[in-house]
């Protein structure tokens, strides 16, 4: 249920769900949990229960959630919220009156002119090295190849993936590793990665002469990810190596077959 109407009542009714997922998590460990993400914020601002329900996703997740109903389009990765909005959203959840007189009111007084929660700021006007970069970071694929047509007239494809993008991937596992992004935005990421790549890989030159050596790369048998075994292929086989990639799915067999 909300926690926004004010009454005494529903004051902690966050904080006591977050403490049921726990008790589940701890007294019946084999059970799963899934919640209605958005009920917790009914009755304010879009803007306002966007970031709400970001926030408390977050901590539902900390506290053993396994899944959500949730429009995805409609949560946002903790850091591209503003950290007062952030902190805000955080005391409303848990209550906090000891650290403000009225986490409702002061959240309310923070969110009553946003329509929509803040962003980081636009990077347009930055070098495309840093355009390119954030692009993978936020998942943006809308004006990719013209930014990478006009960093290839500085830099060689394959040191726009070493220097560029492989630098915007770290960033978004270092998130993904403090919490401050979900498993959908990674993806975004990692698919926006994948067609810098596609873009970029005709336009690379493979290097000739002796090889350093054979690759096996395989996804293995259930599993069908396969961007960073790609990408891992574009690297080596331009880094001199031989490269057999095996596709997805691959069984412990065909893999040591390969390798014979």
């Amino acid at each position: 249920f909300t926690i926004c109407t004010g009454m005494e009542a529903d004051r902690r009714l966050a904080v006591e769900t977050l403490e049921a997922l726990r008790l589940i998590k701890e007294r019946l460990p084999g059970a799963h949990t899934l919640l209605g993400l958005s009920n917790v914020s009914f009755g304010i601002n879009p803007g306002a229960r966007q970031v709400l329900n970001s926030v408390f996703l977050h901590y539902a997740r900390e506290a053993g959630l396994d899944a959500a109903i949730v429009h995805a389009a409609k949560i946002l990765p903790l850091y591209r919220i503003d950290e007062r909005q952030r902190e805000a959203a955080r005391r409303l959840i848990f209550d906090r009156r000891d650290e403000v007189e009225d986490p409702l009111a002061e959240y309310m007084k923070l969110s009553e002119k946003a329509s929509t929660p803040r962003r980081a700021p636009s990077v347009k006007e930055a070098p495309v090295e840093e355009r390119l970069k954030r692009r993978i970071i936020d998942g943006d694929r809308v004006g990719l190849e013209d930014d990478l047509t006009e960093a290839t007239k500085k830099h060689s494809p394959l040191d726009i993936i070493d220097n560029i993008l492989l630098g915007g991937m770290k960033v978004v596992g270092e998130l993904f590793g403090a919490g401050q992004t979900q498993l959908p935005f990674v993806l975004q990421s990692a698919e926006t990665m994948k067609a810098a790549v596609a873009y970029l890989e005709p336009l690379m030159e493979r290097r000739e002469g002796e090889s350093k050596g054979k690759v096996i790369l395989a996804t293995v048998q259930g599993d069908v990810h396969d961007i960073g075994k790609n990408l891992v292929d574009i690297l080596l086989s331009n880094h001199g190596y031989r490269v057999v990639n095996l596709g997805i799915r691959q069984p412990m067999s065909a893999i040591l077959e390969a390798w014979e």
